[in-house]
């Protein structure tokens, strides 16, 4: 069982990804990736597999996203894959935060009893 098993899920908005650097090698560069984006905002955990190339990130989609992670991995010096499938994976990822993001920002739906939210018993005549 791996150690990202373990890994509790903390809101409704939380997600968890995949992500393959191929940089990533050792202990060090684990540990320098984990202090990285563990900074960011909205970020619950990351675990690093240096003999995967491998990191799994768990975070909050309403606070960050897919790009911003790959951006801080590109500013620390741990690019992501560039192949047709991560690339592919990638686009995915960001939209699904994007529109995560948007839904969480909506205004709640009505009631299906009440679709236009008018409180009908207060206009009875008496």
């Amino acid at each position: 069982m791996s150690r990202d098993q373990f890994i509790k899920m903390r809101g409704a908005w939380d997600t968890r990804h995949w992500i393959s650097v191929p940089g990533l090698r050792h202990p060090a560069d684990a540990l320098q990736l984990e202090t990285a984006l563990e900074a960011l905002p909205g970020m619950n955990r990351v675990v690093t597999y240096p003999e995967k190339q491998k990191i799994r990130v768990t975070y909050d989609q309403t606070q960050l996203d897919y790009d911003q992670i790959t951006e801080q991995l590109a500013l620390t010096g741990f690019p992501t894959s560039t192949g047709w499938w991560s690339q592919r994976k990638a686009d995915w990822f960001q939209y699904l935060d994007q529109t995560a993001k948007e839904n969480a920002g909506a205004p709640a739906p009505p009631c299906c009893s009440n679709p236009r939210g008018i409180n009908r018993g207060s206009d009875k005549k008496k």
